[in-house]
């Protein structure tokens, strides 16, 4: 009895010292989100995220893929949220993270679904493009709230273009976006309708006066009119009467 016990123990002891299997480790591990969208981009170069269907339209992802073709380099491109991604940092940035794991080179660029932010980084190849003057410039170019595929697009044109420099140090004033186009068109329309009010406020009041100001003009010639006849009699009762004809 004694023997079976310590060889039970025995047992145990050995299978805890034992490592686990790295399988077993590996299925532990959760998949971190660059794990997730490499395994993706392996499939397809272009990752556009579905947790964001109202930011981003149906064919998102076909315009996004015919406009970094035009790049004539290896493009990789993840649509995802940005938020808590640091583009100032590269160790904080998801693009050498997809980098490291896809191990392929060429143009790697990260966008968000629905604002501004993003990052573009170019790894290898004979072909260089300036791609941080354009993606700067196609920023300061387009609305605040243009679609992330409007910005690709624009972004693909600029850095074609032989001018991204120059378009990124020199931007023209930018576009006003969707909801300051209606904001600005209800202030007009607000505006419209007050001068029309006024208009109508001005005009009543106008045709209401027509009738008083006819009253008080004809009462003002009707007196005119009396007033001569009535200094006449009065000058008539001052003047003297003259004595008869062969009175005394």
């Amino acid at each position: 009895m004694r023997g079976g016990w310590l060889v039970l123990i025995l047992s145990g002891v050995v299978l805890l010292a034992c490592p686990l299997p790295a399988v077993a480790r590996e299925r532990a591990e959760p998949v971190s989100r660059a794990d997730h969208i490499a395994a993706q981009l392996r499939r397809d170069p272009v990752y556009v995220t579905d947790h964001a269907p109202r930011a981003l339209p149906p064919d998102a992802a076909e315009r996004i893929r015919a406009a970094v073709a035009r790049l004539g380099v290896p493009a990789y491109v993840a649509v995802t949220p940005t938020v808590g991604l640091s583009t100032g940092r590269h160790d904080e940035s998801l693009l050498p993270l997809l980098r490291d794991r896809l191990r392929r080179d060429g143009v790697y660029i990260v966008a968000s679904p629905s604002s501004p932010g993003g990052e573009v980084r170019q790894y290898g190849g004979s072909r260089r493009v300036p791609l941080e003057d354009a993606w700067r410039a196609a920023e300061n170019e387009l609305a605040y709230d243009a679609s992330t595929p409007e910005r690709i697009e624009l972004f693909v044109d600029i850095a074609l273009s032989g001018r991204a420099r120059e378009r990124a140090e020199n931007p023209p004033p930018r576009p006003k976006s969707e909801v300051r186009k209606a904001l600005d068109a209800d202030d007009a329309a607000d505006r419209r309708a007050a001068l029309i009010e006024w208009g109508v406020f001005g005009g009543g009041t106008a045709l209401s006066g027509v009738p008083l100001l006819a009253l008080l003009t004809f009462l003002r010639v009707r007196r005119g009119t009396r007033r001569p006849k009535g200094r006449q009699a009065a000058k008539q009762r001052q003047r003297p009467k003259k004595p008869a004809k062969g009175r005394r």
